[in-house]
């Protein structure tokens, strides 16, 4: 609202420089965000899936992936929406935006539990990260494809890249995760053990030791079971 007081004020005491400002504006608008934003397409194309792929020819992660969506919408089942962010690895999954790691176990436990009982929605998470990758891959794809048929840039190919992104990347992210990004048979999958992991934090010359995420150890079929420990 500033911007524009501020803009019609230039129009009335100085035609010249509000209309050199408007100039800018329209120019930015039309010109530097499509260009931006192809750039951003173009570099995502190269980026973005790389990250599902790392996901995609690794079952151990997929399977962790899973059990990681499982615990904490068992978790958000119990104490509603959570910030709770995680991530899957070869060994087992970890949670930031909780720091009780009986909590963790306890969702992790019955959320293995009713993986094991076919309740596979359990594995599919609408805030997880699979999402960003997959809206931004769609829109990336329909601005490309808009521009590879009209031949130019325009704001109006903009607009339509990110309705569709909008409209459909949440679905194909709930597909994505189901029969890409996880592996809903966990069957011989077990949980061997929670980690406290912290971080150090120096105030007025003391190292203070503040949690930053809960490590869900987990053993895959034919692996040494491990023994489970929880730091206080």
């Amino acid at each position: 609202m500033p911007f524009f007081i501020l803009l019609i004020l230039l129009l009335l005491f100085a035609p010249w420089v509000g209309f050199l400002l408007v100039l800018f504006f329209l120019v930015f608008l039309f010109v530097f965000v499509p260009l931006g934003f192809a750039a951003h397409s173009l570099l995502w194309l190269v980026l973005g899936p790389g990250q599902l792929l790392k996901v995609l020819f690794n079952r151990r992660v997929r399977r962790n992936h899973a059990l990681e969506h499982a615990t904490v919408n068992v978790i958000e089942e119990r104490f509603g929406t959570t910030n709770v962010a995680g991530l899957a690895y070869d060994e087992g999954f970890s949670l930031k935006g909780i720091d009780d790691p009986y909590i963790v176990l306890a969702a992790a436990r019955e959320g293995l539990e009713r993986l094991k009982n076919g309740e596979r929605d359990l594995a599919v998470h609408p805030r997880c990260g699979t999402t960003i990758v997959v809206t931004n891959t769609l829109s990336a794809v329909t601005f490309i494809v808009l521009l590879l048929v009209t031949g130019y840039l325009s704001w109006l190919s903009v607009l339509i890249a990110l309705l569709c992104a909008h409209l459909f990347g949440t679905v194909l992210s709930k597909l994505t995760q189901r029969y890409l990004t996880t592996d809903q048979d966990v069957s011989g999958m077990e949980i061997a053990g929670v980690e406290l992991r912290t971080m150090p934090v120096y105030r007025f010359g003391l190292r203070l030791l503040l949690p930053q995420e809960i490590f869900v150890r987990t053993r895959q079929p034919g692996e040494v079971l491990m023994t489970e420990v929880v730091s206080p």
